[in-house]
């Protein structure tokens, strides 16, 4: 992943910026079933892995609403932002009020020890992430959970839907400079994308695994300005990257559409998907 990619996605103002949206959009009938088959599970302590964790959103959203005696671990390859989520930690109680226990390691995903690293887990999860990676490390997941009998929890993975109201005559023209640029190499290989979810469907079902998606599309309006802006900002330097002859053209529609969002005259609904899947017998 280029510094550009890297600063305009994982940069912890913008991880703080989405995260009420994110909390917000996230299908609660699929966190309230990984709540149940957790604890309907025997294990004295239930181990967490939170893939790609950043500054600990997913925590915050998830160790509220599952129940006691979890042990969360964060994994990624940003320290600052693991060490911000430590600094936190003391904040985040379970569905009962009580502590949670974490801990924080540093890893590259795309590395050869992300296996190792989900040992004893019983419930694996990861927000955003998705559509960063490849089909095969998706398949390199799956076999790592089915051998490891974890659920999966994975939420926020765009879908390709996005929708401005009202329509603008060059939203298809970046929204298609978008989708490709999206498939590009994003630090593991060419990325899924859109095509994520349905994806990770397929790695798990093939797996043995239950498994069940819901919508999760961000809802966002001039409340949401500054978000909504980062984002369409974020659109604009991915089309110019991928067709810098039109960089007039995009630049001139990332304009009037921030202009309409601060206005209030413009609305916006970006799909993503939510999975949970549990192991087979």
């Amino acid at each position: 992943m280029n510094d550009a990619d890297r600063h305009a996605y994982f940069a912890a103002d913008w991880l703080s910026l989405r995260e009420p949206v994110d909390h917000a959009a996230r299908a609660e009938s699929l966190t309230a079933a990984a709540a149940d088959w957790l604890a309907g599970q025997a294990d004295a302590t239930y181990r967490i892995i939170d893939l790609g964790a950043g500054r600990g959103s997913n925590l915050r959203y998830l160790a509220p609403r599952l129940p006691a005696r979890q042990h969360w671990c964060l994994l990624d390859h940003d320290r600052g932002l693991l060490d911000t989520t430590r600094a936190e930690a003391d904040r985040c109680t379970d569905a009962n009020g009580g502590p949670v226990t974490i801990e924080t390691r540093t890893l590259d995903l795309a590395s050869a020890d992300l296996e190792a690293a989900l040992d004893g887990a019983k419930l694996v999860s990861a927000a955003a992430l998705f559509d960063l990676v490849t089909q095969d490390w998706i398949e390199r997941l799956a076999r790592a959970c089915a051998r490891r009998g974890a659920a999966v929890l994975f939420v926020l993975s765009i879908d390709g839907h996005i929708d401005l109201a009202p329509a603008h005559a060059d939203d298809a023209v970046v929204f298609d400079l978008l989708a490709a640029h999206q498939q590009r190499d994003k630090q593991f290989g060419a990325a899924l994308g859109e095509r994520a979810p349905a994806v990770l469907q397929q790695a798990f079902e093939a797996r043995g695994y239950t498994v069940t998606r819901r919508s999760s599309p961000w809802q966002i309006d001039r409340t949401q300005s500054e978000l909504g802006a980062a984002l369409i900002e974020g659109w604009r330097s991915a089309a110019c990257e991928q067709a810098p002859q039109a960089a007039a053209r995009i630049d001139d529609w990332a304009k009037a559409r921030i202009r309409a969002l601060r206005r209030g005259e413009l609305a916006m609904s970006v799909g993503h998907e939510d999975m949970f899947a549990t192991p087979g017998s």
